[in-house]
């Protein structure tokens, strides 16, 4: 039976914990920069790269932003606080894959819509002459 003034276990060490999802991490965040790059270079709509695309961007954020709720939101201070935000992380991450999804298949893609914005044009905008009163 363990008392308040027993030492905390250590647990054996391992070479491998940890790692494997750093290592998926750092895979994730070198494969967006040709991810990113490719469809622009391609000159073309292609929906298997445009969900891909998404599909990396998801994983990304919902893997940082849990990195943010891991360092920042102590469980053991926070229990109920740290539940409520890994919550609302997973909330967060299936509202923009579902909003992801549907800009996907019912309008003109993540790419599309980023080469729409890039090259749009500004509106002529009319030049009026301003009024000087009093000033002959």
């Amino acid at each position: 039976m363990r008392v308040v003034n027993d030492p905390a276990p250590i647990p054996p060490p391992s070479p491998t914990h940890g790692s494997y999802h750093w290592v998926f991490e750092r895979i994730m965040s070198a494969a967006l920069i040709p991810i990113t790059i490719a469809p622009f270079a391609a000159g073309t709509y292609n929906p298997i790269m445009d969900a891909i695309l998404c599909a990396g961007l998801i994983i990304h954020s919902h893997i940082g932003f849990q990195s943010v709720i891991i360092d920042y939101v102590p469980d053991k201070r926070l229990p109920k606080t740290r539940a409520m935000f890994w919550w609302g992380l997973r909330l967060a991450t299936l509202v923009v894959a579902v909003g992801f999804f549907e800009f996907e298949t019912n309008d003109v893609g993540l790419t599309e819509a980023i080469k729409r914005i890039w090259t749009a044009k500004r509106k002529e905008e009319k030049y009026v002459e301003p009024v000087l009163r009093g000033v002959v």
